[in-house]
């Protein structure tokens, strides 16, 4: 799916999941600290959301940027071969994220494949409700983690367990690309890292 088509369909999907909510642009806009003008950009595709502003919108409609992505794209599958696999690019960043679990999975875990480019950062809120635990697996490069005031550093075949109830940045200070898998389990709680 190319660019424009996705953000229509991820305007579409952000608007049914506001109004299955019951919420208003002003009040979405309240929750998320996102201004309204922003999100009816978004909604009408008349702007690529960032993964930072797509955070803040998911988090005040407590879901998942994979449930915005991927299900914009197409109806849950218990199957999802690799060239049917959704895929989104942040336009600031140039980070890329492969949702490689099916939507919905009966498991409750989604894997997502994430490639962060050379010098970017990519940073998240702390999810107010609705928080969940996840886990990063280092697949190839070397990425910083901030977690609050905490950084950790992880290299190839480092495995991470944080949750989003705090700050989180994910960080590229090389000169090469890295790329990690974030797993997470719906219906976990957080905890301390």
């Amino acid at each position: 799916m190319d660019q424009q088509k996705l953000d229509r369909a991820i305007g579409r999907r952000l608007k049914t999941l506001r109004t299955q909510a019951g919420m208003t642009l002003n009040e979405l806009a309240g929750r998320s600290g996102v201004s309204r003008a922003m999100i009816g950009r978004v909604e009408r595709a008349q702007s690529s959301a960032t993964a930072a502003l797509l955070n803040k919108l998911c988090a005040a409609l407590d879901v998942t940027l994979s449930d915005v992505v991927a299900l914009a794209e197409k109806p849950p599958e218990r199957l999802v071969r690799l060239a049917d696999q959704p895929h989104w690019r942040d336009p600031d960043s140039g980070y890329r994220r492969r949702h490689a679990s099916p939507p919905d999975a009966a498991s409750g875990i989604e894997i997502i494949v994430v490639d962060l480019p050379a010098g970017a950062r990519v940073s998240y809120s702390p999810w107010g409700r609705n928080a969940f635990t996840q886990q990063l697996l280092m697949l190839e490069g070397a990425v910083c983690v901030h977690i609050d005031a905490k950084t950790v550093r992880l290299r190839d075949g480092d495995c991470l367990d944080f949750d989003v109830m705090r700050a989180v940045t994910f960080e590229n200070e090389t000169r090469q690309d890295a790329r990690y898998v974030i797993i997470t389990r719906r219906g976990t709680s957080y905890g301390k890292m």
